[in-house]
């Protein structure tokens, strides 16, 4: 569904070391069938397999949907907002640039407002030698922010001085599920921190009207390494993530996870 939504833009490159994507929605997909897409996307990253099944036994869409609007989705719009973004950015990642997204983070929160540790999201191609890391930091604005481009650079800098933090986070949280290649994978990242390269990603997840590539220019003037920027242009955004948000509440637990826990959320396909 990824690849068919988000189609590349025809876009300047900016001088310097800033690389330039702009991606935007070419109408290939009904926007019903695209509201329900991604409203599955956004349950299946709160909630582990079989999560549902375990709660409500026997229960209906409502008792379904009164449980994740009260324990799983957050009600501010400004944290729902960081949390599409993150979700958007990890499908991204695994469905169409078919990096490993070894963990959905958003389901180890212990409440809807809470943040969890490490950065937004984290790709890795092991069999890539050296293997490579992208850390991409995400920002969602739903209004014109020229400070988000500033903003972005600040945060990656600072995930970046605490990457192994990050990597350690992955690495538990592989082990407590008993995917041991992955575990193992992420602790060479660990002990041998001179044979990963890293790359720095930002991806901004943006209201299509209110976006302005002056952010691109003044970003690009900053950056002093090598650094991919994504911009998915949404219309309305505000409104487009609230209706995500209903379609996610109202989806069985069936359409995508079951009780067997097969998970199918990450991809370790490079």
């Amino acid at each position: 569904m990824f690849d068919k939504w988000l189609r590349p833009q025809t876009v300047e490159q900016p001088d310097g070391l800033l690389e330039y994507q702009l991606l935007a929605d070419d109408g290939v997909i009904k926007d019903d069938e695209l509201v329900e897409g991604l409203g599955r996307e956004v349950m299946r990253n709160y909630l582990a397999p079989g999560e549902l099944a375990n709660v409500f036994d026997d229960l209906g869409a409502p008792e379904v949907a009164g449980y994740l609007r009260k324990n799983k989705f957050p009600a501010d719009r400004k944290i729902r907002h960081g949390d599409f973004g993150e979700i958007i950015t990890g499908a991204l990642y695994r469905r169409v640039r078919r990096w490993c997204v070894p963990v959905l983070k958003l389901r180890y929160k212990q409440t809807p407002a809470q943040a969890v540790q490490g950065t937004d999201v984290l790709a890795f191609r092991f069999r890539q030698d050296p293997p490579a890391i992208a850390v991409p930091e995400v920002k969602t604005r739903a209004y014109r922010d020229w400070k988000v481009g500033n903003e972005a650079y600040d945060s990656l800098e600072k995930v970046l001085g605490r990457l192994d933090e990050s990597i350690h986070f992955l690495m538990a949280r592989c082990h407590d599920r008993g995917h041991t290649f992955l575990s193992r994978r992420l602790g060479a990242l660990l002990r041998e921190p001179g044979r990963r390269q890293v790359e720095r990603h930002m991806l901004f997840v943006h209201d299509a009207k209110s976006w302005k590539e002056d952010i691109v220019i003044g970003l690009g003037a900053k950056v002093t390494q090598r650094t991919e920027l994504t911009v998915v242009k949404i219309d309305d955004l505000k409104e487009f993530v609230g209706r995500v948000y209903d379609a996610a509440e109202t989806a069985l637990g069936s359409a995508t996870t079951t009780s067997s826990g097969k998970d199918n959320g990450t991809a370790e396909t490079a």
